[in-house]
């Protein structure tokens, strides 16, 4: 079976509209991606905090320390209450933990905050990885 010189040219359109379109969102997810990674000494009862904004957002979490450490991603509401001492709404919420990797959402455009808070003096190393697509 042959194809005529019409098919062969319908075919290569199909795969050059495929190749452009391929490229472009490789190009995209790359573009929109970064990384960062924070050494941070936390005091006892007190918090530290990264800003995380951006809509449609996806981060890879990684924090290790040397004291066990809670991790939570609040709103500007939360920061406030966490800073006035009291309790927050956590996006995300993990208590007492030395180790944590997790991959995060944000649920709509707006500003949050990862916010750390240890009990001891601790040393924190966090990895934060942003973008469409993260590991």
């Amino acid at each position: 079976m042959t194809r005529g010189a019409r098919g062969n040219k319908r075919l290569l359109a199909m795969v050059f509209a495929f190749s452009v379109v391929a490229v472009v969102f490789i190009g995209f997810v790359v573009a929109t991606g970064s990384s960062a990674t924070y050494h941070v000494t936390l005091s006892p009862n007190s918090l530290y905090y990264f800003s995380i904004s951006g809509g449609f957002l996806t981060l890879s979490l990684d924090v290790s320390s040397s004291e066990p450490v809670t991790v939570c991603i609040t709103d500007s509401t939360g920061l406030a209450k966490l800073e006035a001492g009291g309790r927050a709404l956590c996006y995300l919420y993990a208590q007492d933990v030395m180790n944590i990797k997790r991959v995060w959402r944000s649920p709509k455009d707006g500003q949050f905050y990862l916010v750390i808070l240890s009990d001891k003096p601790a040393e924190a190393t966090v990895t934060i990885e942003r973008g469409i697509l993260v590991k």
